[in-house]
């Protein structure tokens, strides 16, 4: 997703690929904009060997620096089952201490996709899926409290799983359109 965006915000990709790591990506938007995104967690390390959550947030934050205090600098979290109220703490701590606490930060609730009923997924039971909303809409709630904005990636990715397009990750499956009614803005699928 985050090299279509880059695409429709520069009409043009000039590099793409895979990243399971920390990848920072500058002069876009005519020289005004930095995406940068890092990769957590690194599940394929040894568990002894794989970074934490708040040391893979301070290497995103600096690499991507410098960065303004204001809410132009913005932080996507979210969007997979790991994803606990700590972690949302973690986040307004290390903004805090890092002078970024105008940053706007936006939480992805948790994704459905990944558990859904469809060929060669794994899948979990009904009564699983309750908990998982449930732990969902916990997380949205912590992120308001925090005056984060939310994105219900659960219901949006649970009411299209007619649109899966599997892959070799076969539990993704957004999309990126128009948004006509924002006024231009950019919304997933």
């Amino acid at each position: 997703m985050l090299y279509l965006l880059l695409q429709q915000l520069n009409g043009s990709l000039t590099s793409w690929d895979k990243t399971h790591d920390l990848r920072v990506i500058r002069g876009a938007n005519h020289g005004h904009t930095t995406f940068a995104f890092a990769y957590y967690p690194k599940f394929w390390l040894p568990s002894n060997q794989r970074p934490v959550f708040d040391q893979t947030l301070y290497q995103l934050l600096h690499r991507a620096g410098p960065l303004r205090n204001s809410s132009d600098t913005i932080m996507v979290v979210g969007g997979v089952h790991w994803v606990a109220v700590q972690h949302l703490h973690m986040v307004t701590t290390a903004l805090h201490r890092e002078g970024l606490q105008g940053a706007t930060v936006i939480l992805k609730t948790l994704e459905a996709s990944f558990h859904i009923t469809a060929l060669g997924v794994h899948t979990m039971s009904l009564h699983d899926h309750f908990h998982l909303l449930e732990h969902s809409m916990n997380l949205a709630s912590c992120a308001h409290h925090h005056s984060c904005q939310v994105i219900d990636t659960f219901s949006m990715t649970a009411a299209r799983y007619r649109h899966f397009l599997q892959g070799s990750v076969p539990a993704i499956f957004t999309r990126l359109c128009r948004d006509v009614r924002a006024m231009g803005r950019w919304c997933t699928m």
